[in-house]
């Protein structure tokens, strides 16, 4: 819109020029009828957009979800309110979405008329290619005089933020998990052969809680519900780690090491928590993120949401965040370890925790598939033979373009 109004000035400057050339080599009366009529029709123009700029106040809000997951569609919907008593003719709304994870892209759409105290509802879309948190905004509406003449800038301030969850995909078997012997604290869990559950306290009742767990002795003394709280004995306990080194992360854009890694630690929390297991998330980012153990739909949002954020700014080697975060790793667990095939030496260290009961699962993305070489499988069976003939152990290796739900069937 806003190069449509250049070119018509640039024609009309065009235009100008041969009137008057036309006049030098005829009559000035031709070319001082065309200055005359161009001005008054200007001034006209000008007065109108005066009086909108006066009069034509406007409200503008934006309707959109909160989270979406990569590769989807966003669906925006924008109300333009005119408070004037005034109709308000030939303008344009724009919206801007933009974000770490891609250009800024602009929506442009053009009214040709809203009436006084009236309303008009915009829906358009946003593709969100890639994992990341944008925000949409600010609006700027263009107002354009009747002869599009002329026009003027305002701006509107709302913003709407969202956060596009990376990409999950399907897993179907998932190697054996080992599981814990140590106390759980606060944390519900369904019951399943083998669990011990023994009393540890009382707390105030929360909404959808079942009534069995209501301690009516304490209710009516406090006159309020009171429920038994419990620690879960022996459950099923599983610590992803990952670091995303900025050296390391071969690729671009979504055909990276670092997307891959992210992908997968999504798609493997997704698993273990249709399943019931208890997850804890350990990985450094260019600083070191820390989600507890803990299970279900609200800490799996937890992780999703940093995972989505999560960009390779580690300056550090797998060895050295392992070697930070083994401590927190509890006994009779399992760890699942998503990396690149470059870390493949630290595997040794990592073995070491057999010794605390503690199994490991290696999901390893061979980073060399990612730059332009032909035989990418030859690759593949060379990355598998080097962590084989380093460790004797059972890994699941990842190259670029495959199927990753093949991987686990």
């Amino acid at each position: 819109m806003i190069k449509k109004f250049y070119l018509k000035w640039f024609l009309l400057v065009v235009f100008f020029l041969a009137s008057l050339l036309i006049g030098l080599k005829t009559t000035r009366e031709f070319f001082f009828f065309f200055a005359y009529f161009l001005l008054a029709a200007s001034m006209v123009s000008l007065f109108w957009l005066a009086l909108t700029l006066l009069a034509g106040q406007l409200k503008i809000s934006r309707k959109m979800i909160s989270r979406v997951t990569e590769g989807e569609i966003l669906e925006v919907e924008a109300e333009i309110n005119s408070l004037s008593f005034l109709p308000v003719f030939n303008f344009t709304l724009e919206d801007n979405f933009s974000g770490v994870a891609s250009r800024e892209e602009k929506k442009q759409f053009f009214i040709g008329f809203l009436g006084p105290k009236s309303s008009c509802r915009i829906k358009y879309e946003y593709l969100c290619y890639k994992r990341g948190e944008y925000q949409a905004g600010p609006f700027a509406v263009y107002f354009f005089d009747p002869l599009n003449l002329f026009f003027f800038k305002r701006t509107f301030e709302v913003y709407s933020k969202v956060v596009v969850y990376p990409q999950i995909f399907r897993i179907e078997r998932f190697p054996a998990l080992t599981r814990s012997v140590l106390p759980w604290f606060g944390i519900e869990t369904a019951r399943s052969s083998g669990d011990d559950d023994e009393f540890y306290g009382v707390r105030e009742y929360k909404e959808g809680e079942s009534v069995k767990r209501i301690h009516w002795v304490s209710s009516a003394r406090k006159n309020k519900l009171i429920v038994k709280q419990y620690q879960l004995q022996s459950f099923f306990g599983t610590t992803i780690i990952f670091n995303l080194e900025k050296a390391k992360n071969i690729g671009e854009g979504k055909e990276a090491v670092a997307e891959y890694i992210i992908k997968i630690a999504a798609s493997v929390a997704n698993y273990l928590t249709e399943k019931g297991v208890s997850i804890e998330l350990l990985a450094h980012v260019g600083e070191i993120v820390h989600l507890p153990f803990n299970k279900g739909q609200d800490h799996l949002e937890n992780i999703l949401r940093v995972l989505a954020v999560a960009q390779p700014e580690s300056r550090i080697s797998l060895r050295e965040a392992f070697e930070e975060f083994a401590r927190y790793l509890p006994n009779d667990s399992s760890l699942v370890a998503v990396m690149s095939d470059q870390d493949y030496k630290d595997l040794p260290r990592m073995v070491s925790l057999y010794s605390r009961g503690i199994s490991l699962i290696p999901l390893i993305v061979v980073s060399d598939t990612f730059l332009p070489i032909a035989d990418k499988k030859k690759v593949a069976r060379q990355s598998r033979l080097k962590v084989t003939n380093l460790v004797n152990m059972h890994a699941k290796f990842f190259s670029q373009g495959d199927n990753l739900t093949e991987a686990f069937i």
